[in-house]
């Protein structure tokens, strides 16, 4: 083959958003291919591309994408693993850029309260010990895989209470879903007795530092609740200090007073200068327009999350006037006590309607559009779109296998659409993290994940016996 036929099939396939790889190549020193899928429509939500096209993904022994390509993979390719998709979806696994994942055993809490009521609600929490926190976080970890979540910016809000955090990164590693481990600085305390506990903390995460489902710490903000400018003066610092990014929850309730609170507290972050690409928003549903072109002139960025804002009445983002003013966006399934199910189908149709019936207009946003969101706009959001977030090779290789037809969704005119519209969980084959297969017909593949579905539920629910027994006591 000559490099000029090779260089214009190279132009062709990337016009389809694929890449292709020179055939006649020398082994590799890295060891044999781990998996080689043919036959998908292929969506590598590549930038640019929205399209999916028929093709093939090859991962190497390394667990990241070492081909993606159009039509059939040359004869001469072969992995451990060959799996037939059978004209089934590949998609990037879904990222939720906002999550606490502790909460995944606090469901049905506060069903009629807004946030701040809500927040009074999940009191099962006051009380529980590091390992409570560590089963908690792994059943909560494996429920996000079982939902074809593959990374996770995690919101440990351990505040400051002594191995918190460490469980929960134990949790998060024990896993095997990638994620991003967002630590909180303590709620209450003194500068210096803020800054020790995060560097207690971080000094015991660099151990799992070359762990590769450990892709960072960051930061978890919680500013708009704490009238402290020095809070925001010491994330600052620890933001320039480490390159840190840092994600504010802000403006989500919608009671005027809490959104005057809220709105009269950024001007401590803008002091701190926090501002900017490492900045992101939670929520950020009651901006004004100040707030927002300072945010947009910093590069900044939000992160959407339409299941909780829905559940606590919070209000809709204006997605489209954020993306107008260029504030990158991406989306979160926020935690299981206030969205109740880590479903990122249902995020993305919620949100999707919930902005069209805001603009009474079906043009105003589009089924690419949330996908993107979800994926590689997450990705970009925090931090992390050189690794994970679309199917391009040197990034890992998590991945969905969708089947339109495992949950019957009838012909499919349009893939994006169908996708997005009208298939869900059920219509997840198997999810896999770096070429490895983690999820199967919706069961974890870990050997133990039944055993921590068990212990969580037995934890909790004790935790949930002793409370009521309480309330019972004191209403005697």
């Amino acid at each position: 083959m000559t490099p000029r036929l090779l260089r214009h099939l190279a132009r062709t396939c990337a016009a389809l958003g694929l890449v292709l790889c020179a055939t006649l190549r020398a082994a590799d020193p890295a060891g044999p291919n781990l998996l080689l899928v043919r036959n998908a429509l292929v969506f590598t939500l590549k930038p640019g591309v929205d399209t999916p096209a028929a093709g093939y993904l090859l991962v190497g022994a390394d667990g990241r994408i070492r081909e993606v390509g159009a039509g059939e993979p040359s004869a001469g390719l072969s992995a451990q693993t060959v799996i037939d998709a059978r004209g089934r979806f590949l998609t990037p696994g879904f990222i939720s850029a906002h999550t606490h994942i502790y909460q995944s055993v606090l469901r049905g809490l506060g069903v009629d309260q807004t946030l701040l009521g809500w927040i009074s609600a999940i009191q099962p929490m006051e009380g529980t010990n590091p390992e409570d926190r560590y089963y908690a976080t792994l059943f909560g970890c494996f429920d996000l895989l079982r939902h074809g979540i593959t990374t996770s910016f995690d919101f440990n809000d351990a505040g400051g209470r002594e191995g918190f955090d460490q469980a929960g990164l134990r949790g998060e590693l024990a896993s095997g879903m990638r994620f991003v481990h967002a630590y909180c600085l303590p709620f209450v305390g003194t500068r210096e007795s803020r800054r020790t506990d995060f560097e207690a903390f971080y000094a015991y995460s660099r151990a799992f530092a070359d762990r590769p489902t450990f892709l960072s710490v960051a930061l978890g903000g919680y500013q708009s609740f704490i009238n402290d400018p020095g809070y925001s003066l010491l994330e600052g610092e620890i933001m320039r200090e480490h390159g840190f990014y840092n994600e504010a929850h802000f403006l989500e309730p919608p009671e005027a007073d809490a959104v005057a609170a809220q709105r009269s507290r950024f001007p401590f972050v803008v002091a701190a200068g926090e501002l900017g690409p490492h900045l992101s928003f939670g929520h950020f549903i009651h901006t004004d327009d100040a707030i927002l072109e300072q945010v947009a002139r910093a590069g900044g960025s939000m992160v959407w999350n339409p299941l909780s804002n829905g559940r606590l009445a919070s209000g809709v983002a204006d997605i489209p006037k954020y993306r107008k003013l260029g504030i990158r966006i991406g989306m979160g399934v926020d935690g299981e006590a206030s969205a109740d199910i880590a479903d990122p189908f249902e995020n993305m149709r919620t949100g999707l309607y919930a902005i069209r019936d805001k603009y009474e207009s079906a043009k105003v946003l589009q089924p690419e559009d949330v996908l993107r969101f979800h994926t590689l706009g997450s990705a970009d959001v925090i931090g992390v779109a050189d690794r994970v977030g679309s199917l391009e090779p040197g990034k890992y290789a998590d991945f969905l296998i969708v089947d339109p037809h495992s949950m019957e969704t009838g012909p499919v005119y349009n893939p994006c659409a169908t996708l997005v519209l009208a298939c869900g969980v059920p219509n997840i084959d198997q999810v896999y993290v770096g070429g490895r297969l983690a999820v199967n017909h919706g069961t974890p593949t870990d050997t133990g994940f039944a055993a921590v579905c068990a212990e969580a539920d037995r934890r909790f629910s004790e935790i949930r016996d002793r409370l009521a027994a309480k309330a019972a006591a004191a209403d005697r």
